[in-house]
């Protein structure tokens, strides 16, 4: 088995998506789907997370909610549009202050007095940095990062929402800190730290370094469906047969899938890279088509937004995909039509299908159980498929 940190999946997932450093796409040409994000990213059409060179193509979401004022109230509710945030706007880190975190003999403590800022101490020296951006909802986990003389540094802990503390980033801190200024945050290379920024932000420009660019933190409507200028025009002139936007209902299954891994790491991002294990289980698009009701091609009724709706806060209730469930496999009291694409009905139970058919899975560090995406009969004493 080859073994993988928390590190090489960001690195790895960043070389993927390379692609999308480029405000022009290469010529056209055939890309089938499924595959890597960067295929999908050298064709002209919008996909997410690729940046473009003029921030004036972006109307932001207040303009989007002038016409979807119901999808916009809920949107900004979800974690993808909390998955990015100025630390000072943080919740969980604004309830901290003082000693939050030790790692051997380095002792981490936060202030709120000049702002946001952590200082590092080794018992006879310190180190201060300013605190400016925190990744991720915290529903999960949350980690921070800021700019020093144009280099960006990670910090080198979390706050996990199910431990509501802090501990160790997974995986790339395994072993004690080198020295006091390696304790401070780690420092990123230039190509990660973009595509980072492209899965955390939205309406993200390649004309500007990222020290200077203009942004909107978080996953907002345009980091989906793509720059909104031409369509709010084309609206505005009363066109209405040129909906100029991307819109990833229309998609096949395999390619719907595909757009999502664009962060989330489609299965073949996944595959190329060589992840096996229970690691995969943080890559739900490719447990998803691992599934044996995938098929080869792929079934609309189980694409990512057949069960989850990106406008909405993620649902944790596993009741609440049962409806989800029974588009495919009828209740024991329902008429079985298999030639009509409906299968028996579980003979086990009649709700919570989830909880059962995509188990629970957690990883070393992450303080957090990932659902199993590979919806299958699991077997007692059976191991984690790969």
């Amino acid at each position: 088995m080859r073994a993988f940190t928390w590190e090489s999946v960001v690195v790895l997932l960043s070389v993927a998506a390379m692609a999308a450093a480029h405000g022009a796409a290469p010529a056209a040409r055939s890309v089938p789907a499924s595959t890597t994000t960067r295929e999908h990213l050298e064709q002209p059409a919008w996909w997410p997370t690729r940046q473009v060179a003029d921030q004036r193509q972006f109307v932001g979401e207040r303009t989007c909610a002038e016409c979807h004022g119901a999808i916009a109230r809920t949107q900004v509710e979800t974690q993808m549009a909390r998955t990015m945030m100025p630390a000072a706007d943080s919740s969980l880190i604004a309830a901290h202050t003082g000693l939050i975190f030790t790692d051997g003999q380095y002792r981490y403590r936060l202030s709120h007095e000049k702002g946001l800022t952590l200082t590092v101490s080794d018992g006879t020296h310190d180190m201060v940095a300013p605190v400016q951006w925190a990744f991720g909802s915290g529903e999960i986990a949350q980690g921070y990062g800021w700019w020093e003389q144009g280099q960006f540094y990670e910090s080198r802990f979390n706050y996990y929402g199910t431990t509501h503390g802090f501990d160790r980033t997974p995986g790339r801190l395994a072993d004690a800190p080198a020295s006091l200024e390696n304790a401070l945050g780690r420092q990123v290379a230039g190509f990660e730290v973009r595509t980072c920024y492209a899965c955390h932000a939205s309406a993200l420009t390649t004309a500007e370094p990222l020290t200077a660019a203009h942004f909107q933190p978080g996953i907002t409507c345009e980091g989906c469906h793509g720059p909104g200028l031409a369509h709010v025009e084309a609206k505005r002139a009363g066109d209405w047969q040129n909906a100029d936007i991307v819109n990833p209902a229309n998609l096949s299954p395999a390619a719907s899938v595909d757009f999502c891994g664009a962060c989330h790491g489609t299965p073949k991002d996944v595959a190329l890279m060589g992840f096996v294990g229970k690691l995969t289980v943080r890559f739900p698009a490719y447990r998803l088509e691992k599934s044996r009701c995938w098929g080869t091609s792929g079934d609309a009724r189980l694409r990512c937004f057949a069960c989850h709706n990106p406008h909405q806060p993620l649902e944790k209730d596993a009741a609440a995909y049962d409806a989800a469930c029974l588009r495919c496999h009828a209740r024991a009291a329902d008429r079985v039509d298999v030639a009509g694409g409906r299968l028996e009905a579980c003979p086990v139970a009649k709700s919570r299908c989830t909880s059962c058919h995509m188990p629970k899975v957690t990883l070393s560090g992450m303080h957090y159980a990932f659902a199993d995406h590979d919806i299958r009969i699991v077997k007692p004493g059976a191991g984690f498929p790969d």
